[in-house]
C-alpha cells in the first residue's frame, strides 16, 4: 500500500528535478540480507532542459521504474519520465538486493535478528534511491514489512499498522524535511518505555527509550534518567523541539551516537558494559536542533552540527546542574583540541575531501569554543537572541557559516567578519607570552603580550582579554585589554603592589597564555 506525501514548500526553482519527499516500502527478510523494496519519489521539475532525475543507488538491482526510461550503472540511477506535470510528480521504483552498507541486518548481542539503518555520511545510497547529500532535505515515510514479533521505529510518527498474518505492515511518517543521512529505521525485539513528554503549544512530544530487553532497566535509570529534562532545557534555550517525537534507540550503529531525526541511535556496547553516560544523550539530543533541523549545506561546515552539539552538551549540563559543568566541559574540550593532530588545519577545511576525516577536534572541540567565545564577544543577551533567530530562520532548511555570521551581526550590532575569519578559516590558536613589570614609583604595571604561535597560524585579534592582578595581601583587581598584532604593549595603574598576574584567569579564550615577570 503506497500513501502519497504532501510536497515540501520551496522558495526557489531548481535547475534539475529535485526530490521533495520519499516513500519507501521495505520488505525485511526472515533469513539472509536481501531486501525487496519500492520507492515513491515525489519531485518537482527543474527549470533547465535537463529532465533527468539522478538518484544515488549503489549495489542494488533496479527491477522497474514505472512510465519512465532509466539507466543504472550500479552507482547512479538516471531516470527520464515519459510524462511531466506541473507541480509535483511521482516516480515508482522497484528494486532489490543485499545492502553492502547503510542497512545493517544481522543479530543483536543476544542472538536475536535485528535490522538498523546507519547512513552517515552518505551511506543511505546503499539501500535507498536518494539524492544523498546534506543539502538535499526531504520528507520521508517508511513502510516496513516484517515479522509480527518485531517492534519497529523510524523517523516521525506511526501512521498505520496492518496485520497480514505472518507479516506486519507498519508505516511511520516524518512530516518535516530531513537530510538523507538521518532517514532511518530499526526493527527487532525491543523493550519500549515512555519517559514522559514535553509540550510545544498544544502539542505533546513523547520521549521514548527503545532497548534490547536485557538493557531496559539500566537505560531507564542511568543514561536516560533525565531524557525529558534535557529536551526541556533545549526548548528553553533555543526554541521548540523540531519533530513529532524523540526515540532513543539502542542499535548497531558504528558511531557512539547517531543523531537521526526524531530517532537517535546509540551503539549497544556501552549499554552492555554499563558505561553509558548522560553526555552522549545531551550531545545527540542537541543535534535534533542543530544538524537535523538546521543542517550544514556542505560537509566543510560540519562544525555547524558537531561544534553546536559539543557546546550544547555542556550548556544543557549547566542548565541542569550549574555553571561549573560548562566551565569544566569547556576546559576539557580545549585540552582535547590542543592535543589533537588537526591544529594546523582550519575548521572550514576545503582541502579535505574525506568526510570521515572531518570528524575531528576542529569540528567538535574547537567548534564548541567558537560558540563559547562568540558568546563572550557579543554578550549573553545578543548571543541567545542570535541563536534563536538562527534556529527559527533555518529550521527545516540548510545553512552555511556565513548565515550564522550574518544573523549574529544583526543580533549584536557588531561587525564579526574578523571573528569568523580568524576562528573558522585560520588554523591554530593564540599562544601568548606575557611579560610584566611593576613601577612602584608610578604604581603602574607594564604588560607585553607576544603571540608566539607558528606564522602559518596567523595573528589573532583578541579584543577582550581579562587580566587579574593579585596583591601581596590577597587583594585582587581586574583589567580588560585588547590584544592585536604580534606584540601588544599596555600599561595601567594599580592600587595595590602586585605579587601575581594572570591573563585570561577564567579561561574564556581558546588560547595558551604563559606569564612571567
Amino acid at each position: 500500500m503506497m500513501l502519497l506525501l504532501l510536497a515540501v514548500a520551496v522558495t526557489a526553482q531548481w535547475p534539475r528535478p529535485r526530490p521533495m519527499g520519499y516513500e519507501f516500502t521495505i520488505a525485511l527478510p526472515d533469513t539472509g540480507t536481501i531486501i525487496h523494496a519500492r520507492a515513491a519519489i515525489h519531485y518537482r521539475r527543474g527549470r533547465s532542459s535537463d529532465d533527468t532525475l539522478r538518484l544515488d543507488l549503489v549495489g542494488m538491482t533496479v527491477d522497474s521504474v514505472r512510465e519512465a526510461w532509466f539507466a543504472h550503472d550500479g552507482r547512479v540511477l538516471r531516470v527520464v519520465p515519459n510524462h511531466w506535470f506541473t507541480g509535483e510528480n511521482t516516480l515508482l521504483i522497484d528494486y532489490h538486493g543485499a545492502p553492502q552498507d547503510g542497512l545493517l541486518i544481522g543479530q543483536d548481542p543476544h542472538g536475536r535478528r535485528v535490522a538498523f539503518a546507519d547512513n552517515w555520511p552518505e551511506r543511505a545510497r546503499y539501500w535507498l534511491p536518494v539524492v544523498d547529500a546534506p543539502s538535499e532535505k526531504a520528507r520521508v515515510r517508511f513502510t516496513v514489512v516484517a515479522p509480527p514479533s518485531w517492534k519497529y521505529v523510524a523517523n516521525g510518527t506511526p501512521v498505520y499498522g496492518v496485520n497480514g498474518g505472518s507479516k506486519w505492515l507498519i508505516g511511520w511518517d516524518e512530516a518535516h524535511p530531513i537530510p538523507t543521512y538521518t532517514m532511518v529505521l530499526a526493527a527487532g525485539d525491543f523493550a519500549v518505555s515512555v519517559h514522559g513528554s514535553v509540550r510545544d503549544g498544544n502539542r505533546l512530544i513523547p520521549i521514548q527509550v527503545w532497548t534490547y530487553p536485557e538493557d531496559s532497566a539500566y537505560a531507564d535509570s542511568v543514561p536516560f534518567r533525565r531524557a525529558t529534562e534535557i529536551v526541556g532545557a533545549m526548548q528553553r534555550l533555543v526554541g521548540p523541539f523540531p519533530y513529532e517525537k524523540l526515540a532513543h534507540v539502542e542499535s548497531a550503529t558504528k558511531f557512539g551516537g547517531m543523531e537521526n531525526a526524531s530517532a537517535i541511535f546509540y551503539a549497544d556496547r556501552p549499554y552492555l558494559e554499563r558505561r553509558m553516560g548522560e553526555g552522549v544523550v545531551r550531545h545527540e539530543t542537541a543535534h535534533q536542533w542543530f544538524g537535523d533541523a538546521v543542517t550544514e549545506r556542505d560537509w566543510h561546515h560540519l562544525w555547524l552540527s558537531e561544534g553546536f552539539a559539543s557546546y550544547f552538551d555542556w550548556v544543557i549540563g549547566a542548565a541542569l546542574d550549574g555553571d561549573s559543568v560548562l566551565e569544566h566541559g569547556m576546559r576539557a574540550n580545549a585540552e582535547s583540541y590542543f592535543r589533537s593532530s588537526v591544529v594546523d588545519r582550519p575548521i572550514v577545511d576545503t582541502a579535505e575531501h574525506d568526510v570521515l576525516k572531518l570528524l575531528n577536534a576542529n569540528n567538535y572541540q574547537k567548534g564548541s569554543w567558537v560558540l563559547h567565545m562568540l558568546r563572550g564577544q557579543v554578550g549573553d543577551s545578543a548571543f541567545w537572541r542570535g541563536i534563536r533567530e538562527y534556529y527559527g530562520t533555518y529550521r527545516d532548511s540548510t545553512a552555511l557559516s556565513g548565515d550564522l555570521e550574518r544573523i549574529m551581526e544583526q543580533a549584536s550590532g557588531q561587525t564579526l567578519d574578523w571573528f569568523f575569519r580568524q576562528w573558522l578559516y585560520q588554523p591554530g590558536y593564540p599562544k601568548l607570552d606575557c611579560r610584566w613589570a611593576y613601577d612602584g614609583a608610578s604604581h603602574r604595571v607594564a604588560l607585553t603580550v607576544s603571540q608566539t604561535q607558528p606564522a602559518a597560524w596567523g595573528v589573532f585579534r583578541l579584543p577582550q582579554v581579562a587580566v587579574e592582578i593579585r596583591g601581596e595581601g590577597g587583594a585582587t583587581l581586574r583589567r580588560t585589554i585588547a590584544v592585536a598584532g604580534r606584540e601588544t604593549h599596555v600599561t595601567f595603574g594599580v592600587s595595590v603592589a602586585p605579587a601575581h598576574l594572570r591573563v585570561d584567569p577564567d579561561g574564556r579564550l581558546l588560547a595558551q597564555p604563559s606569564v612571567r615577570r
